[in-house]
């Protein structure tokens, strides 16, 4: 519920909270676990964007931006890739009014993006050309502009933009403000996400499925590079079947099957026991390596007990998959727990690891992770075949 947020501050402090069981397993991996976190609590390097090469060219989409004064860059390694610096952190005006939002829109307002009615958690009664700063939940001041609602609407309306952002800590380019969003010429995505999916593509096979594909960027990527050729199957949750449908949509993958359901059974509901080439797991983790991170409480127990649910996954697709068949396994968190211990998991199960490499990775014997103290959003990726 939205409501008048008199009693409530902004802030200049951080809100994140790690027990001292989990800032221990960081610093084993790490060295300085407190390092690590200084650096999740700033953005990524850079902005990406998948190219939809399906609906436009990567040189077409950067001469549309060009011609709009948009400034991207191509990736060196990957062809469908482009980039945006993020810059700052930057000074914001502190007005008198201010707006309070959750979690995931304090990260993307942080960046630059604008206030959308969904994401508004506090309001003060403002007025349409009032000029709010708006703050995180734990009162973090995250980006300053003008409001293009009335209070009365924020309390009603369930969807539309509400506020301007013209000055925000850091700045990269407004996402669903690009000229070609609507038309599906890209989707915005982290970097090794994208190498996630690429990686599993290198070896298409006639059945691909997504065990935990919402919001849709790696089954994207993978319905992108191979097209309707291969039977692509995106599962999730029953709550993020609409998100994945609309994403796919507009992209234009309308190949691509959807499926609500509990990707634990999907052997058994879906009959797929042992028909697929490759099974992509991105499963339900502590989110730990997602940036910027102004708000968060993990402890080891979160880690522990997420581990036994991802195996639970991972057992799933060994089910699914044919002999001699791929597995993709990724999260967005740094535990050693949800990653390197999950591998040793899979190959007591009858998975072999097999080699990656990837610029700007950190190897070891059971795959990569992305570097944060190089810019990257904190990301794991295994390659594991399933023996015959």
């Amino acid at each position: 519920m939205k409501h008048k947020g008199n009693n409530l501050e902004c802030n200049s402090q951080n809100s994140l909270r790690y027990d001292i069981g989990l800032l221990e397993e960081l610093d084993t991996l790490y060295g300085n676990a407190m390092k690590v976190i200084n650096e999740l609590i700033k953005p990524p390097k850079n902005i990406y964007l998948r190219v939809n090469t399906l609906k436009t060219s990567k040189q077409g989409l950067l001469e549309l931006f060009d011609k709009n004064g948009i400034k991207f860059y191509e990736d060196k390694n990957i062809d469908y890739v482009i980039y945006s610096p993020i810059n700052g952190p930057f000074k914001i005006s502190i007005y008198k009014k201010k707006v309070f939002v959750n979690k995931y829109a304090s990260d993307s307002v942080y960046i630059g993006s604008d206030v959308y009615i969904p994401g508004i958690i506090y309001a003060d009664k403002i007025k349409k050309g009032d000029k709010v700063t708006v703050c995180s939940k734990d009162g973090i001041p995250l980006a300053s502009g003008t409001s293009i609602v009335n209070f009365n609407e924020i309390m009603h309306l369930r969807n539309g933009k509400a506020i301007i952002n013209e000055e925000s800590i850091y700045r990269s380019p407004k996402i669903r403000e690009l000229p070609g969003f609507n038309k599906g010429y890209f989707y915005s995505q982290s970097l090794p996400s994208i190498w996630a999916a690429e990686i599993a593509v290198i070896e298409a096979g006639r059945v691909i499925i997504d065990m935990n594909a919402a919001p849709g960027g790696k089954v994207g990527c993978v319905a992108q590079k191979i097209g309707a050729k291969a039977k692509i199957i995106a599962i999730d949750r029953p709550s993020k079947k609409k998100k994945l449908e609309e994403n796919m949509k507009r992209l234009g993958y309308h190949w691509v099957e959807i499926v609500a359901l509990d990707s634990r059974y999907a052997s058994s509901d879906l009959n797929m026991k042992e028909k697929a080439d490759i099974v992509i797991v991105d499963p339900p983790c502590t989110n730990i390596g997602v940036r910027p991170k102004l708000s968060d409480r993990k402890t080891l127990r979160d880690a522990i007990m997420l581990s036994k649910y991802q195996k639970q996954f991972i057992g799933e697709a060994y089910r699914m998959l044919k002999p001699g068949g791929t597995l993709i396994y990724s999260t967005c968190t740094i535990t050693y727990r949800e990653n390197e211990s999950n591998i040793k998991y899979a190959e007591s199960i009858g998975f072999d690891v097999e080699d990656i490499k990837i610029l700007g990775t950190t190897r070891n014997s059971y795959g990569v992770r992305f570097s944060i103290e190089e810019g990257y959003t904190g990301f794991f990726i295994s390659k594991l075949k399933k023996k015959r």
